[in-house]
């Protein structure tokens, strides 16, 4: 990476411009839609306010449950008005508060769409959404958030659980970016579990990324790219705890932390196109069946510097009897730690894993002795300030550790003479994790944002940044 100048003064500039035309609108339990919209006189729903706004405009959703009744629709809410390129139109949380909204009333006879998305350029950030229900009995589920044709869209630091079915789900659009969000206890009463993820990717178009995300408690998998035509990345994502009904161990679903893709067993479905998935700098533990999974898939997985702990399978390879082209999968600079062996599933074709924990003489086999912490303290807790995950000793490498710069360059960043083994670099340069046009807000800032405000002094300075 190669050090660049810029100037705060420029960027306080442009973004001054930009912010200048853009309106802000307010949305409040105790609103009314007739209302004008505004701070004093806010409106009752979401929908209302899409109506008022425009391209560039911030809709300011207040703390408090919204509530979602009746038997007529099957969609809560559509988010079906684009912004532009530069100028998304935001949907975002007051401040510290938080919006609930609640579907268990919504019992309407159908799948069940808690929020569909089939506008481009959005940015929600801050939601949580809950009791979306499973109404029918002879279909799959419903859905929490269903993207289906909406694209370059950021959903952001949104707390999705106890909903029956996958809670964010990409049926269709490109380069939408999942960013800090977390899904958990979700469940599917109808098909045993088999369809509760706590993310799903299943689009024909390229450039979808879940990055920062945690995904725990669900019946099904956390993470499934099934059928999925379009490339999709996973990266500094959790997964933990997901194949059981949720808070017991009653065994539910798939069980798999990261599905990695797939088209069943039948050749004969398999696309002309396979599309390459990538999966980096996450953990997977605890999981009922399987930590990572390639799920079958008819083409190239990459897994670069993961952390499997504790799964009855860490890093499943399998692929279909009857798979007509050779695959070979990737797998460089991973970590695999527990009673099961490092890699399943090689029956046919052999992986190309070079770097890993299992297969470095240097290293050796990796023990708890390598790590800050075995024990998962603090994994659901709270986030960081700028909404990244906790920062935590569990499956962090402890100074002195084997697993430090053991690795090979992979085009990824990393500190030291070579990467870290595992999804936890040591001393790692730190990450932007929210999209540069936010990096100024236009109204008071919630604490979740507050490191972006305090780049931002009285003087502006220049400042180092990396491409």
């Amino acid at each position: 990476m190669k050090p660049y100048l810029f100037s705060f003064c420029s960027l306080l500039a442009v973004l001054a411009t930009s912010l200048s035309s853009a309106d802000e609108f307010y949305v409040h339990p105790d609103g009314r839609d007739s209302n004008p919209g505004t701070i004093e006189q806010p409106f009752a729903s979401i929908t209302r306010a899409q109506v008022a706004a425009a391209p560039g405009d911030t809709i300011w959703i207040r703390g408090g449950e919204y509530f979602f009744k009746g038997t007529e629709i099957a969609t809560g809410i559509l988010l079906d008005k684009s912004g532009e390129e530069g100028k998304r139109i935001n949907y975002w949380a007051y401040q510290d508060e938080i919006p609930i909204l609640d579907f268990y009333q919504l019992l309407t006879p159908a799948r069940i769409r808690g929020i569909s998305v089939t506008g481009d350029w959005l940015h929600l950030r801050g939601i949580e959404i809950r009791g979306v229900q499973q109404i029918l009995t002879n279909t799959n589920e419903s859905w929490a958030i269903r993207v289906e044709g909406g694209s370059h869209n950021i959903f952001e630091l949104l707390n999705l659980h106890h909903n029956e079915g996958p809670r964010l789900f990409i049926s269709e659009g490109g380069h939408n970016l999942v960013l800090n969000c977390d899904s958990h206890h979700n469940y599917d009463p109808d098909r045993g579990g088999e369809n509760a993820d706590g993310f799903g990717g299943h689009a024909s178009m390229e450039g979808n990324v879940f990055r920062g995300c945690r995904a725990w408690a669900n019946s099904d998998d956390g993470y499934d790219l099934i059928h999925a035509l379009g490339a999709h990345k996973i990266e500094h994502c959790w997964a933990w705890s997901n194949g059981f009904v949720p808070d017991t161990q009653e065994e539910a679903g798939n069980g798999g932390g990261f599905k990695m893709g797939g088209w069943l067993l039948n050749p004969e479905r398999f696309p002309g196109h396979v599309a390459v998935h990538s999966v980096s700098h996450s953990l997977a533990f605890d999981n009922r069946v399987v930590g990572f999974n390639t799920n079958y898939h008819p083409g190239l997985v990459r897994f670069y510097n993961n952390t499997a702990f504790n799964n009855p399978q860490q890093f499943n390879l399998k692929v279909a009897q009857r798979q007509p082209k050779p695959v070979t999968h990737v797998l460089r600079n991973n970590v695999a730690l527990g009673e099961a062996p490092p890699v399943s599933g090689i029956e046919r074709f052999l992986p190309d894993d070079q770097f890993n924990s299992w297969n470095l003489i240097e290293t050796g086999n990796v023990t708890s002795e390598d790590f800050l912490s075995v024990v998962p303290k603090g994994v659901d807790g709270p986030r960081q300030p700028d909404g990244s995950l906790p920062q935590i000793d569990f499956m962090r490498p402890k100074p002195g550790s084997r697993l430090i710069d053991a690795g090979i360059d992979v085009r990824l960043p990393f500190k030291g003479k070579a990467p870290d083994l595992g999804a936890f670099e040591t001393e790692q340069a730190t990450l932007i994790s929210v999209p540069p046009e936010r990096a100024i807000l236009p109204a008071p800032l919630p604490p979740r944002v507050a490191l972006a405000a305090r780049t931002i002094e009285a003087s502006c300075v220049a400042a180092p940044a990396f491409v």
